[in-house]
């Protein structure tokens, strides 16, 4: 016999009852005298030491009913012999939800969620089907489900196991909502009839942080047969800080940048310290700035970069428990080191000289720092020495040495402008472009003027004005030119034309080097180029293709796809991680998307480089917990997780609770008691009417 409710059998004390009540006997507290029974002598009532029990019967009886009604209260029935093991236990389908974003790299989070693994994969059943998944900013199937030619299910948990001692966290953000969506879906989709019986269970491990995204819960309702139960891992230390630069649209490349540090809500510590850092191959002395951030806020501030710090790559924070999030990358404050030769007779001095107007438009290059030697007399070694220039721009006549020395340094890789101001000047440019003649045709004179008519766009030079706001040369006007004709497409090519058909813009390709000719200068007593706001920008693309491109700061997240602004070019494009081998990129595609980890990418097509700069996400930092509640009223079935014992006691019980519904037991009990007590009102009614018929009794106490 076994009882399904046994507090019940307390109730049993309610038996002491009926035995305290036949034992209390009153005695008379008052003598009241009768006239008729004055003249009788007393008899006084026979004395005993205790009261003593009439009728054993009806107490007997009414302790049973008492003890009935108790027993089947506690709802008893016959259990069988049966014991339990595992293999009672019903199936379950076990989704294992490690989280493997950038927060877990702190302390000893991620052995933490290890070891709670290893606890769920413990309380596995041979029966049980378990799955192991990772997530971070997306969901990483590591071992699936049972399929017709998987993993047989006894082999799953240590599967799990081998795979465990290879996963690492990572550096991306935590999207929590997409991957409990996905998971539960998937649960609840289960079509195989043996996986459809199983119970759905997803186990989270995670450190719950408040930057984890649950957007994805909203509006999506949550399985009612999946139960997820949350295992939160905490760090023995909290303070944590983060940083991140503030970019400046305006001066990109200043020498002084602005560092936003922020502190976590739950931190201890107030006081940090920020210094640029580099490679560790290179030696750079760090000075460090102390920096003052009360938990739960942030502090912007100016971090100067000094010359010595031009080539650092990283700014560092210090003072934290956590270094996961304490290195910010930016891209070296590097100008690129340009030497122009200009070969003519006019003096810088001239505000209407070609060279004049030359310095303007390279003097405030962001990207470069632009030196201009003027040669007028000199020979071609001394102009063409160390340093070696990458663009030389002829406006004079030539000398033999000159021409004998300028296609040399053209097919070396150099680039030369011809802007010639005479006839004379532009008959010495032609050594270097075959099938060009100069025609026999006045220039422009008094009022009359040309425009551009003809405009290659597709041309570097010009490409930037590709689009229809910025395509308009029509402002620009052209009093005097040389006037050109090509003759034979002999490797020259217009890039552009007057509206007269004449050549504006000449182009050779020699070799590694190129050879342009300006067919009109830009100073006022040639044009107006020089005064309208494409002429820095054509000096700017003429650097382009001389030196190479140079391109803004590109800065990027974990997991964000970068377009490479190395667009033009025939070379391959590759670009090389911070750790590894370069990845050259399909032809035709310049958008790199295996930002995976922090740090400097440098991307190379030819000759020609640029570097990217890859960040933790910033969400990454906010490292307090978050309420779990949240979850809960998002809809998010939460349980607490059972160990095996507990569920071999519940499965007990249910069976338990079976064999009582079955059995019945309470039912005859409390049909007995009702018998008992009628019998019991039946002697209690004859034991009352045996004095009254055996005549009256004057004893007291009888």
């Amino acid at each position: 016999m076994s009882w399904l409710v046994p507090l019940y059998l307390s109730g049993l004390a309610a038996l002491a009852l009926p035995f305290l009540f036949h034992l209390v006997r009153r005695t008379p507290r008052s003598r009241q005298e009768f006239s008729s029974l004055m003249f009788l002598s007393p008899t006084p009532p026979r004395l005993t030491r205790r009261s003593r029990i009439d009728h054993w019967l009806l107490l007997a009886l009414r302790m049973l009913a008492l003890a009935l009604l108790a027993v089947a209260f506690t709802r008893p029935f016959l259990r069988e012999s049966v014991a339990f093991s595992p293999l009672d236990l019903p199936g379950r389908r076990v989704a294992l939800l490690i989280d493997t974003s950038a927060s877990m790299r702190r302390g000893d989070l991620w052995q933490q969620a290890r070891r709670v693994a290893e606890q769920q994969l413990a309380e596995l059943n041979p029966q049980d089907d378990v799955a192991l998944f990772g997530f971070s900013d997306r969901l990483e199937r590591i071992v699936e489900f049972e399929t017709e030619s998987g993993t047989p299910l006894a082999a799953k948990s240590e599967l799990i196991r081998q795979k465990l001692q290879t996963l690492e966290p990572g550096f991306a953000s935590t999207d929590l909502g997409t991957a409990l969506v996905v998971l539960a879906q998937e649960l609840e989709a289960a079509t195989d009839v043996q996986q459809a019986d199983r119970e759905p269970l997803l186990v989270v491990i995670s450190d719950f942080q408040k930057g984890a995204r649950i957007e994805a819960l909203q509006g999506v309702e949550w399985p009612q047969r999946v139960s997820a139960v949350l295992k939160a891992v905490v760090p023995d230390r909290k303070t944590n800080a983060s940083l991140h630069v503030v970019p400046d649209e305006e001066h990109p490349n200043e020498a002084e940048v602005r560092v936003r540090v922020i502190n976590a809500a739950d931190s201890a510590a107030e006081q940090f310290q920020i210094a640029w850092g580099a490679d560790p191959s290179k030696t750079l002395r760090a000075t460090e700035m102390p920096v003052y951030v009360p938990a739960g806020q942030s502090r912007v501030v100016r971090l100067p970069r000094t010359d010595e710090k031009l080539e650092a790559d990283r700014i560092q924070l210090r003072g934290d428990d956590h270094p996961f999030d304490n290195t910010c990358y930016v891209i070296p404050l590097r100008k690129q080191q340009v030497t122009v030769l200009y070969v003519g007779s006019d003096v810088a001095a001239d505000d209407n000289g070609l060279q004049y107007f030359l310095r303007l438009a390279v003097s405030d290059d962001p990207l470069r720092h632009v030196e201009v030697r003027h040669l007028q007399d000199q020979t071609p070694a001394q102009g063409l020495a160390e340093p070696m220039p990458r663009l030389v721009v002829v406006s004079q006549e030539l000398s033999a040495e000159w021409q004998s020395a300028l296609p040399k340094f053209v097919s070396a890789g150099g680039t030369v402008l011809f802007v010639p101001k005479t006839a004379a000047a532009a008959q010495g440019a032609l050594a270097l472009l075959p099938g060009v003649d100069i025609k026999p045709t006045a220039s422009v004179s008094g009022d009359a003027y040309l425009l551009l008519g003809e405009i290659d766009f597709t041309h570097p030079l010009f490409a930037p004005f590709a689009g229809p706001r910025y395509g308009d040369f029509t402002k620009i006007h052209f009093w005097k030119h040389q006037p050109l004709a090509l003759t034979a497409a002999a490797g020259t090519r217009a890039v552009a034309r007057f509206d007269n058909g004449d050549p504006a813009l000449l182009e050779r390709t020699l070799d590694r080097g190129r050879v342009f000719l300006l067919a009109s200068g830009w100073n006022s007593e040639f044009s107006q180029l020089a005064v309208s706001s494409k002429f820095v920008s054509l000096i700017a693309n003429l650097l382009d293709v001389a030196c190479g491109e140079v391109h803004d700061a590109v800065t990027a997240t974990i997991h964000e796809p970068i377009d490479v602004p190395l667009s033009t070019g025939t070379d391959p494009l590759s670009v090389r991680p911070p750790a590894g081998a370069p990845v050259f990129l399909p032809e035709g595609t310049t958008r790199f998307t295996a930002t995976d980890r922090p740090g400097i990418y440098v991307a190379k097509r030819g000759a020609n480089e640029v570097r990217l700069a890859v960040n933790l996400p910033l969400s990454e930092s906010q490292t307090a917990p978050m309420e779990l509640e949240q979850l809960e009223q998002r809809g998010v079935r939460l349980v607490t997780a059972a160990t095996r014992s507990e569920r071999i006691n519940r499965l007990r019980q249910e069976r338990d609770m079976e064999l009582e519904r079955r059995q019945k037991v309470w039912r005859w009990l409390i049909l007995a008691a009702v018998g008992v007590l009628l019998l019991e009102t039946l002697l209690s009614g004859r034991a009352a009417r045996l004095p009254a018929l055996a005549g009256p009794n004057f004893s007291a106490g009888q």
